[in-house]
């Protein structure tokens, strides 16, 4: 009767931890958006931080003195880049929306030209006449955009203030967080804080520079072939530079198609300058500037990249390489160095097998 009841019991108990483990699992899912906005604004934090670190060794200022002038430059050089790029900018853009009706109506020219052309332009008419949404779904379409892109401006306003509260007293949210462990482990959990830090803190230097060396490299190449919007496709591949693998991918089809309304080799010289560029930078660039810090396995980054993509969209996407980062440096130090390779451990394996030889 006594072995029922225990058998019982651990029956219980161990669906008792499923069922909380399957809870914790889809409350982290549900809050996985919440999780990457609070990611986000560490890893602005630690970029405002590493500035003001920066200034203060240089001018001798305290850290609230280093941060205000690190936000006020930042801020001033991203209103001032505007200014001065955004008119060129939206010089491009207009020209692209006037370039477009005229190259799809060239395009139709030469379609009608062929049997098989005729009959895919005719397709694809009667397919854009059905794809016409009715009033009430425009304004619905209308209305989830102005409701996606407040959304947006929130996270970033939130990303924002985060990263500024955490800049402005690191020490004191470090040490609030510290407490959270066993007094024996503190000293630990701050080594690997620091080294998170100082991986996160590389990881956005280099990434940084590579984003520029892609941007001028392709600004220049798009310029020297005479690609139109040469800026423009540069200032994407600046930015989607920050997305390892998935990025300069997506950054190099609007170029390409750009070229192909020009014409078939325009294209391909769009494709060999944009690979080229590329290449150099993926085989000779990355691993020159990423050296010191934590090296991301491409498989391992393309893997999370999806994933998160999945699960958070483009948010997820944008995050995943950084946060890649930091969980490999934690499960270095955490897992492999204070559990797999702890002294005692190997101890306990190495008498453990010494007895085993010793045995007849």
């Amino acid at each position: 009767m006594q072995d029922i009841y225990t058998y019982a019991r651990r029956i219980a108990l161990a669906a008792f931890i499923f069922f909380l483990v399957a809870a914790a699992f889809y409350l982290f899912i549900q809050l996985t958006h919440f999780l990457l906005l609070v990611f986000a604004g560490i890893l602005l934090a630690v970029l405002f931080t590493s500035l003001s670190e920066w200034v203060s060794a240089k001018t001798g200022f305290g850290r609230g003195l280093s941060l205000t002038i690190v936000t006020i430059l930042l801020f001033g050089m991203l209103v001032g880049l505007g200014f001065i790029v955004a008119p060129t900018v939206g010089e491009q853009v207009n020209e692209m929306g006037d370039s477009i009706p005229q190259a799809w109506e060239d395009l139709k020219d030469k379609l009608r030209e062929t049997t098989w052309g005729e009959q895919v332009l005719h397709e694809v008419e009667n397919g854009t006449g059905k794809m016409i949404p009715e009033s009430k779904a425009i304004f619905s379409r209308v209305t989830n955009m102005f409701t996606s892109t407040l959304s947006i401006f929130t996270d970033l306003l939130i990303v924002l203030i985060t990263g500024l509260f955490l800049a402005a007293n690191p020490l004191l949210y470090t040490k609030g967080f510290v407490k959270l462990f066993p007094v024996m482990r503190r000293n630990r959990v701050y080594e690997v804080l620091s080294l998170c830090y100082d991986t996160l803190r590389q990881w956005l230097w280099g990434m940084f520079l590579a984003m520029c060396l892609i941007g001028v490299t392709v600004w220049l190449g798009f310029t020297i072939i005479g690609l139109e919007l040469a800026l423009l496709m540069a200032l994407l591949a600046f930015f989607f530079a920050f997305i390892p693998n998935i990025g300069p991918i997506i950054a190099g089809v609007p170029p390409i198609l750009l070229g192909l309304l020009d014409s078939p080799q325009m294209a391909l010289q769009v494709l060999l300058v944009y690979s080229i560029i590329q290449g150099i930078e993926g085989y000779v660039l990355t691993p020159l500037i990423f050296q010191k810090t934590v090296a991301l396995p491409p498989a391992l980054l393309l893997f999370f990249q999806v994933l998160l993509g999945i699960v958070q969209g483009g948010l997820g996407l944008f995050l995943a390489a950084p946060l890649l980062a930091v969980v490999m440096v934690i499960v270095q130090e955490v897992y492999i160095k204070d559990v797999l390779e702890r002294p005692d451990s190997t101890k306990a394996a190495g008498a453990g097998g010494s007895t085993g030889t010793a045995s007849p």
